[in-house]
């Protein structure tokens, strides 16, 4: 599971001119401003975490319009099944009105709001939500409507399918250790833990300090003991997703190589620690890659699952 969309900001700006001498009044020009010819989308919540239960989401996004002015966004979604591989038809999920500069749509959705209308695997969507296959997603377009036609918005939103141990996690320990030398942490960081089955999750777009957008390594959980096998590797050691870590670096684990473990702890670690009251669960991961030229690069992360 992947992205989320930076807020944009729209400014205008007022020029003046006035004369150096203090006795003469002052005098503003009637000033320049910065017109914005195309209407753009600014998703706030690019990313929203399903979980069987809960009983309502929010989606939020803000339209500012343009000099080709908005009348209206249509949302439109279309369901993923992780079980089947299918994929529905497009239905509308909402059509909003659009006025002024800015529009701003906040919604509470239920899971009745996301299985309307959906067809999947020949029928409708099933109204137990706990028989949805952890990995499944609801996946979200914006188009909007001109005096002239209909336009796409770039933008989308994702409405994923996770595992209670899934989800937004905050950073609490970290460390980076550079061919031997201790290169700080990244303490405070957001990281999105997605579910890619039942047992298997991504670490999203950040690999220790490293921002690594649109990118992911996997890890599985064995919740009989939990312990956790970090990150997983295939055959050629690269990532199990098929791609390389990095350009000729390998990645490492402490389940197959911990030889290259030496300045962060492999003992203690890869584990989660679950919260079943509060659902502050905790991952504590040990990973790194190994580069020919100068060695391993080690990695130390404890994070903390965000409720809110």
């Amino acid at each position: 599971m992947k992205n989320i969309i930076k807020i944009l900001g729209v400014f205008v700006l007022a020029a003046c001119a006035f004369s150096c001498n203090e006795d003469d009044p002052v005098e503003y020009s009637s000033g320049l401003f910065q017109e914005i010819t195309d209407p753009f989308l600014q998703v706030r919540t690019g990313v929203v975490s399903f979980q069987a239960g809960t009983p309502s989401y929010n989606l939020g996004f803000n339209v500012v319009n343009g000099t080709k002015a908005l009348s209206q966004v249509t949302v439109y979604s279309q369901f993923e099944d992780a079980a089947t591989g299918d994929v529905s038809d497009e239905v509308v999920f909402g059509t909003y009105a659009v006025s002024g500069a800015l529009t701003a749509v906040d919604q509470e959705i239920t899971y009745d709001d996301l299985k309307n209308g959906i067809v999947i695997n020949g029928g409708a969507m099933p109204d137990d939500q706990t028989a949805l296959a952890i990995g499944s997603l609801w996946r979200m377009r914006f188009e909007g409507t001109t005096a002239s036609g209909d336009i796409p918005l770039t933008g989308s939103m994702i409405v994923g399918v996770l595992s209670r141990f899934a989800g937004l996690y905050r950073v609490l320990e970290s460390s980076y250790f550079r061919i031997g030398a201790d290169n700080g942490g990244w303490n405070g960081t957001d990281i999105f833990i997605g579910s890619v089955d039942a047992t298997t999750y991504s670490h999203n777009d950040n690999w220790g300090p490293f921002g690594w957008a649109g990118n992911s390594f996997t890890f599985s959980i064995d919740e009989t003991d939990n312990s956790i096998t970090v990150p997983l590797i295939d055959g050629d050691g690269q990532l199990a997703n098929g791609n390389p870590l990095f350009s000729g670096n390998r990645a490492v684990g402490c389940h197959s190589e911990p030889e290259f473990f030496v300045n962060v702890p492999c003992a203690g670690s890869n584990v989660l620690i679950p919260d079943d009251v509060g659902g502050k669960h905790r991952l504590i991961l040990t990973y790194g890659y190994f580069t020919d030229g100068s060695g391993p690069r080690e990695f130390y992360e404890v994070m903390e699952k965000i409720v809110n």
